[in-house]
Order: C-alpha cells, then sequence, then structure tokens
C-alpha cells in the first residue's frame, strides 16, 4: 500500500469487531483489519450481520450480495477476504497476492491452529519475543480446549525460543511441561541437551531421577554435543568468522577494529531485531 488514496464511505454507525474490540467504519479499515489478522480471521467472521453494514452503512451492495452467496455455501477464507480487498484498491495486487498465499496455507484451519501459525511463521522469521508471546497467548485463551499434542508442541518450541536466548533453566522448565504432557523423543532429546548446557548439576540430577536415565545416556548426550561442536567449528560459516576475528597483521589495525565493529553492531541488530 502506497500514495494517497480517496476512502470509501465513512459510516456514522460502525460494525464492531467483538473479538478485536476495535470499531470499523469505512471499507478501507476492513481490508486493513483483515490484512493484518488474517492468522485470527477464519470463516466464522462472516456472518450476515457484516453483510447488512456493507449493504446499509457503507453502501455496497454488490460485496455484500458476494459475502451473503459465501456465508450460504459455506465458502473457505480465502475467497470471502479477497472478495472484501478487491472491492477497494487500498492494497496492491503484489499485496493482494501476498495474502492469498497465506489464506492458501492456512486453508481451513482452525482459530487455534491460525494462531500457531502465525506464532510458527515469528519464530521462523527469528522474531523471538513476538514468537513467545504468541504461544503463551494461545496457551492463556479460553476459547477452546486444546489436545495433548497440541499444547506439548507449544510448550517445546517456547523451550526452543529460550534456548536460542541461552536461558537454559527456563527451557529445561518447558521441556519437562512438554514432555509432561506427551512424552516425545524429540522434545526429552531438547530436555537433556538444555540441561547440559545450563551446567546446572542439581537440574541434571533432577532430571535422571524422573526420566530414569541411566549415567551412560547421560553420556551419550554430552558425546552428541561435543560431536556436534566439532562439526559446527569446522563449518565455512565458522571459519570465515574466526578468521575475521582474528588480527594477522595483514590489514592497517584501524581498519581491522572497523571490520570488528562491524560484525559487533551486525550482531546487535540481530539480537534487537529478535527482541522486537
Amino acid at each position: 500500500m502506497s500514495g494517497l488514496l480517496l476512502c470509501g464511505k465513512r459510516t456514522t454507525n460502525p460494525y464492531f469487531i467483538k473479538e478485536a474490540g476495535v470499531n470499523i467504519y469505512t471499507i478501507e479499515e476492513l481490508c486493513y483489519y483483515l490484512y493484518n489478522n488474517t492468522y485470527m480471521v477464519g470463516p466464522e467472521f462472516f456472518k450476515d450481520e457484516l453483510v447488512t453494514f456493507l449493504k446499509n452503512e457503507l453502501e455496497l451492495p454488490s460485496l455484500a450480495q458476494k459475502i451473503k452467496y459465501h456465508i450460504d455455501h459455506k465458502s473457505e477464507l480465502s475467497p470471502m477476504v479477497l472478495d472484501v480487498l478487491n472491492a477497494t484498491a487500498y492494497y496492491t495486487p503484489e499485496e493482494k497476492a501476498n495474502i492469498e498465499k497465506t489464506l492458501s496455507a492456512l486453508g481451513s484451519k482452525s482459530k487455534s491452529e491460525r494462531l500457531k501459525a502465525r506464532a510458527d511463521m515469528l519464530f521462523d522469521r527469528k522474531k523471538y519475543v513476538s514468537a513467545a508471546n504468541a504461544y503463551k497467548d494461545i496457551l492463556a485463551s479460553k476459547d477452546e480446549v486444546y489436545g495433548p499434542a497440541f499444547v506439548s508442541g507449544i510448550w517445546n518450541n517456547i523451550g526452543v525460543i529460550f534456548t536460542k536466548q541461552f536461558m537454559f533453566e527456563d527451557a529445561v522448565a518447558c521441556f519437562k511441561t512438554a514432555c509432561d504432557i506427551e512424552r516425545q523423543e524429540a522434545y526429552f532429546d531438547n530436555l537433556v541437551c538444555a540441561a547440559i548446557f545450563s551446567r546446572n548439576d542439581d537440574l541434571i540430577a533432577d532430571i535422571k531421577a524422573q526420566y530414569q536415565m541411566t549415567d551412560e545416556m547421560l553420556n551419550q548426550y554430552m558425546k552428541a554435543i561435543e560431536s556436534n561442536k566439532k562439526v559446527l567449528v569446522r563449518s565455512p560459516e565458522f571459519v570465515e568468522l574466526r578468521e575475521r576475528l582474528l588480527y594477522d597483521g595483514s590489514v592497517e589495525l584501524s581498519d581491522y577494529k572497523k571490520d570488528i565493529r562491524k560484525v559487533l553492531d551486525s550482531w546487535k541488530e540481530e539480537y534487537r531485531s529478535q527482541n522486537r
């Protein structure tokens, strides 16, 4: 969306979206809401009250007729959202294409599944704080009853986020919750590795006792971690970074310090991005 747009009619009788606690006065505001809340909106968002609002308040009978048709024929979410977006030039064709891809990926997922997809997307984009908050919002919601596989998966993902932030003891608590709800090998692996990284002997002893781990089993995990470390230090990315950080006298010291500052600044920006 860019440039200056002439908006359509602004009504004095807004449409209230209960889930978000907001009033909608124009078709452009409705487009904005749908575009920015794709993961929270389902087919149930489109109801007869919205049809009446579009027809009588915004004076968009053609759009109202289309939405009514979709409601009566129990259409999927994508065509309903796109019909609304196409009713105005608020978003560009490229932006509409992007949201169509998102809607296609969401398919007929439930609200909880859509919210988890949003959290997963934030996680994949390394927006770890936002992702963790999104996961916690799902767990705090009283709107749905979640199955054990769904809940344990969320706790595991929160644990992974804590691990990436080097908060290993918090990660252990999340992985334990995940394992206690539904024991999966991947969750248990994460639990033991996080405990080892925490270097908290009491924590490790507690896990050994609770999950009946032998010293031999623990040693296998430690060997696997050491093996992965050796692979990491031989990786091209690590070798390049190490060579960049070591001063060998081949360049001016002032230039070397500038390069180091660039590396540090990039790390700072990455950290800030992850915590936005």
